[in-house]
């Protein structure tokens, strides 16, 4: 099906070509295929109004779209406001996890198996790829941590990234998902966002994978509220957490 798909994109887009018609810049291109980008837009709006301070972080960057989407929905309006964006990876696929899924196993999103502007299915991912993505969509380039979160998270956090206002975790999986939240705990910024992307996976079973991780975040933190903030996408939940 995704082959088919990118291969009716790659058609209509050398039609409208063909055709005289223009080609969406890249930018525009991505915001339109990914309909989590009113979500992203929203979040940030939400961030600078209310002059919450600190980075935009994303733990699983893939190809880097939605790093870039991020990027641009924070450059609409910000208000003042300076962020880092900032995408963590291993850029080696998925690490392997005790809970089985029906579709991911380890290694997988090691190399592209969907629609890219700019990257052929089947190609590995690598952070010239999310360079290389920004540079098109004309978006300043994005600090890269790549590595295994076990070496990145306690390099650079608190050290680097002493404020986080967003974290977008797209782990996937429980373990991740959980040292993330750990390294994050101390540096999360009073009415940070967190946006998970794969909340309802597992069967939408709210003791595996993130949604696991994040209840066991919050029992241990009690320091910390939630307050739900909207589900999107197919699989999406965000959360403002807020101090007690």
């Amino acid at each position: 099906m995704t082959i088919r798909r990118s291969l009716r994109t790659t058609l209509s887009r050398a039609a409208r070509r063909l055709l005289g018609a223009p080609v969406l810049p890249v930018i525009d291109q991505l915001a339109k295929a990914d309909g989590r980008f009113p979500t992203f837009c929203a979040a940030l709006e939400y961030l600078d109004y209310e002059a919450v301070p600190g980075d935009v972080l994303e733990f699983g960057v893939f190809t880097g779209k939605s790093l870039a989407l991020f990027a641009q929905a924070h450059g609409f309006d910000p208000k003042g406001m300076t962020r880092r964006i900032v995408g963590f990876d291993s850029f080696r696929g998925l690490p392997p996890s005790a809970e089985s899924h029906e579709r991911w196993q380890a290694g997988d999103c090691a190399v592209n198996h969907s629609w890219h502007p700019l990257l052929p299915l089947g190609a590995p991912v690598t952070p010239a790829v999310t360079f290389e993505l920004f540079a098109a969509c004309n978006l300043p380039r994005p600090e890269i941590e790549a590595g295994d979160f076990a070496e990145t998270l306690p390099a650079t956090i608190p050290g680097k990234y002493s404020q986080v206002a967003l974290a977008h975790l797209d782990c996937d999986l429980y373990e991740s998902t959980r040292d993330v939240l750990a390294a994050l705990g101390p540096v999360l910024a009073d009415g940070a966002m967190l946006l998970f992307d794969d909340w309802f996976h597992y069967k939408g079973h709210p003791g595996k994978g993130e949604a696991r991780a994040f209840h066991e975040f919050l029992a241990d933190h009690p320091e910390w509220g939630a307050q739900p903030y909207r589900s999107y996408g197919s699989f999406c939940q965000a959360f403002i957490l807020y101090r007690r």
